[in-house]
């Protein structure tokens, strides 16, 4: 389980790095999400934790809206983030079903 969340912490860190890198990439241009955001002139730390809520929102849910993709890059981005998230579901809900049903085999 510890080793299950830490994962998924590296996931959530890389890809807010890549969101990151999606804008710095366009030379962040009026169109990248930093931009529209109001997080050019910001603290590399509050871009961080910007990127950090993109990328847990997208993947826990299908994002807030308030961070939204508006260029092509940022689009594929989001898509492959979402995809991922429903593979993460998928994984955990198969994950408890499994230890949950090996404890009523126990228990019966």
């Amino acid at each position: 389980m510890i080793q299950f969340i830490i994962t998924a912490f590296i996931c959530v860190h890389l890809a807010a790095c890549l969101w990151y890198l999606s804008a710095k990439l366009d030379n962040f241009n009026p169109n990248t999400w930093v931009v529209r955001f109001g997080v050019e002139d910001s603290s590399i730390g509050r871009q961080y934790l910007a990127s950090i809520y993109w990328s847990i929102t997208t993947v826990l849910t299908v994002g807030y809206g308030d961070i939204h993709a508006a260029t092509n890059t940022e689009r594929l981005i989001s898509v492959l983030w979402m995809m991922i998230g429903v593979g993460f579901y998928s994984f955990t809900i198969g994950t408890l079903t499994s230890v949950l049903s090996r404890i009523d085999t126990r228990s019966s």
